[in-house]
């Protein structure tokens, strides 16, 4: 059986590392702000085909000029 000495002393060689497992959530931070980008941007169905603004063929093709800005990266 060890002495409480003996215990202290192995101990203080031992290194405890407290952040053993860090986690990189920089994938997922960079598809939610994506996501966000593409909502806070693309016009609503709504306020545009209803109050009379553009068709629904026009408002397909900006709604698909919105998504292909967003995937390509530029900052709307």
């Amino acid at each position: 059986m060890l002495k409480p000495e003996e215990i202290i002393a192995l101990m203080k060689g031992v290194t405890i590392n407290k952040w053993i497992h860090k986690i990189d959530y920089s994938h997922k931070l960079r598809s939610i702000r994506t996501t966000d980008l593409y909502f806070s941007a693309e016009p609503k169905p709504h306020q545009m085909i209803d109050s009379g603004v553009m068709s629904p063929e026009e408002y397909r093709g900006h709604r698909q000029g919105v998504w292909e800005q967003v995937m390509s990266g530029v900052d709307l």
